[in-house]
């Protein structure tokens, strides 16, 4: 949670100076997809997002496989139904044996700690 705490301070700093630059407000729909394509881009290219990079850890597939664009937008799509309902999806984790919120249950995936950080400039 911590992560997506951080990646999303990011995007929204990103939307606001995008609003400010543009000088235009964007509605809520676009908002959205700019969210979701920021996690889904960001776990389909490297697997993990800058809130990821940072706390260390990354995506992965429960099952070995490849974390495609299609499984990264099944989880983002899945976490916001997650957050959607009273955030129960997220806080889930913590009932969870294997540590799996709604959305990784449904995409199939699981986080990892990372034994060490990979550096920024590799994004």
């Amino acid at each position: 949670m911590g992560a997506a705490f951080l990646d999303i301070v990011f995007v929204c700093l990103v939307i606001a100076v995008a609003g400010r630059l543009f000088e235009h407000h964007i509605n809520l729909p676009f908002k959205f997809i700019i969210v979701l394509a920021y996690f889904a881009g960001l776990w389909a290219w490297k697997g993990t997002t800058i809130g990821g990079i940072v706390l260390k850890l990354q995506v992965v597939r429960h099952d070995g496989g490849p974390l495609t664009f299609l499984v990264a937008l099944v989880r983002g799509l899945a976490a916001a139904f997650s957050a959607v309902v009273l955030f129960l999806g997220f806080f889930w984790i913590g009932w969870d044996r294997e540590k799996q919120g709604w959305h990784d249950k449904i995409a199939g995936t699981v986080v990892v700690r990372l034994p060490r950080s990979v550096p920024l400039v590799c994004l």
